[in-house]
């Protein structure tokens, strides 16, 4: 792998963040490079896992919100205000 210097702008609070990250590392007795975690991250980013998380996370939301209706419509005492359910009214 050929390695390249280049220079790109962070702004303090993601700076902050790799700081910490990479410390933390050192408890494992062993340290992350703070390059390979940027290119990591970034190689990660780009090749579109992200479109891929977005789009089951969308799907998980779809079907929690079917469950829940679903189960509302089982139990009409759900829909009841939750201190009238308290109360036993």
């Amino acid at each position: 792998m050929s390695k390249v210097n280049k220079a790109y702008s962070l702004d303090l609070e993601t700076v902050r963040l790799l700081e910490d990250y990479c410390a933390a590392s050192d408890n494992w007795e062993k340290t992350i490079s703070r390059s390979k975690v940027v290119n990591d991250a970034i190689r990660w980013f780009i090749t579109g896992d992200v479109a891929e998380l977005v789009h089951n996370n969308e799907q998980l939301q779809k079907r929690f919100s079917s469950a829940m209706k679903k189960q509302h419509e089982q139990n009409p005492r759900a829909q009841r205000k939750w201190w009238r359910q308290l109360l036993g009214v």
